[in-house]
C-alpha cells in the first residue's frame, strides 16, 4: 500500500509541475480555464490526479477556483508580488540563521560559485540564466536549512520570485549574496539573518521604484535546467 501511495504522489507531483510550467511559460494564459478532463487526457492520468494537482497549486496563487465554473489561471498582480517579498524577508532570514548551524564548507563554496556565475551571466546580458541561478541559490539555502515546513511555505514566494525583471545592479546583488554567505559560513546567525532580510527588502524596494516610474512589467521567468 505504501508503494502505491508513493507512486501516486510522484504522479501527482509530475502533473502539478507540468501544469505550473504551462502557467509560468504563458502557454496557459491568465484567465484561461484549466479543464480537468482535457488535462487528464493530455497527461494520461486519472481526472482525480489532475484535480489533486490543481488543489495543490491553489495556495501558491497560480490558480483560482470559481464556484460552479471550475479552476482558472490566476491574474498576476504587483500587489501579490510585493506581498510575496514581505513573506520571503521573514522566511529567508530564518533560513539564513538555520544554515549557520548546518552548512558545510563545501556547500558554502558551491553557493559562492553559484553567486559568481549568476553575476557572470548578467554581465553577458543572459538575464534569464542569471535569474535561474539566483533562484537556485535561494532554493539551495532552503534545502540546507533542512526545515520542511519552511520549504513548503516558501514554494509560493519562490514561484513569484520568477517574475521578471527586478532591475538591480548585478554587482550589488552579487555583493549581497556573498555577504550573506560569508556570515553563514562564519556562523554569525544574527548577521546572516539581517543581511538576508536586507537583500530581500532591497529587491522589493527596486520593484516599488520601478512601479512608481512606470517601468515595471510583470512577466514570468521560465526556469532553465539550472534552476530548482
Amino acid at each position: 500500500m505504501k508503494k502505491k501511495n508513493t507512486v501516486g504522489q510522484v504522479t501527482r507531483h509530475r502533473v502539478r509541475e507540468a501544469i505550473q510550467a504551462m502557467i509560468v511559460s504563458g502557454r496557459q494564459p491568465v484567465g484561461s480555464k484549466l479543464a480537468q478532463k482535457a488535462l487528464a487526457k493530455q497527461f494520461n492520468v486519472a481526472q482525480s490526479v489532475v484535480r489533486e494537482a490543481l488543489l495543490e497549486l491553489l495556495p501558491l496563487g497560480l490558480v483560482e477556483a470559481i464556484d460552479n465554473r471550475g479552476m482558472f489561471v490566476s491574474e498576476l498582480t504587483v500587489e501579490r508580488l510585493l506581498e510575496s517579498y514581505d513573506v520571503r524577508e521573514v522566511h529567508e532570514g530564518l533560513v539564513a540563521r538555520l544554515c549557520c548551524e548546518r552548512i558545510t564548507r563545501a556547500q558554502v563554496r558551491e553557493l559562492v560559485d553559484t553567486a559568481e556565475e549568476s553575476y557572470r551571466q548578467s554581465r553577458e546580458k543572459k538575464f534569464d540564466e542569471m535569474a535561474a541561478l539566483d533562484a537556485k541559490l535561494h532554493r539551495r539555502l532552503l534545502e540546507i536549512a533542512g526545515h520542511r515546513i519552511l520549504l513548503r511555505m516558501a514554494d509560493m514566494c519562490l514561484i513569484f520570485g520568477k517574475i521578471i525583471n527586478v532591475s538591480r545592479p548585478p554587482m550589488a546583488v552579487r555583493d549581497e549574496h556573498l555577504g550573506v554567505l560569508t556570515a553563514i559560513g562564519q556562523g554569525q546567525t544574527g548577521e546572516a539573518e539581517r543581511l538576508m532580510r536586507q537583500h530581500i527588502s532591497n529587491g522589493k524596494k527596486a520593484i516599488q521604484e520601478q512601479v512608481a516610474q512606470g517601468k515595471f512589467v510583470l512577466k514570468w521567468v521560465v526556469p532553465r535546467t539550472m534552476s530548482h
